[in-house]
């Protein structure tokens, strides 16, 4: 039996980096700003991320 890939595929990624765009948009809404303002840190690091990893995956194609 195959095991299933630990790699995301692009779909995958894009999907995810949906998401991290979401979770940017509601952190921003949040009204503690000290809670915010980490939410927002970690949205953006998370959707940076995903963004260079489908870059990464782009350049190979």
């Amino acid at each position: 039996m195959d095991a299933p890939s630990l790699v995301p595929t692009l779909d995958d990624l894009r999907c995810e980096l949906d998401r991290a765009e979401r979770d940017l948009v509601c952190a921003d809404m949040i009204d503690n700003f000290q809670r915010r303002d980490i939410e927002m840190d970690a949205a953006r690091r998370r959707r940076d991320d995903i963004k260079a990893q489908i870059a990464r995956i782009e350049e190979t194609r």
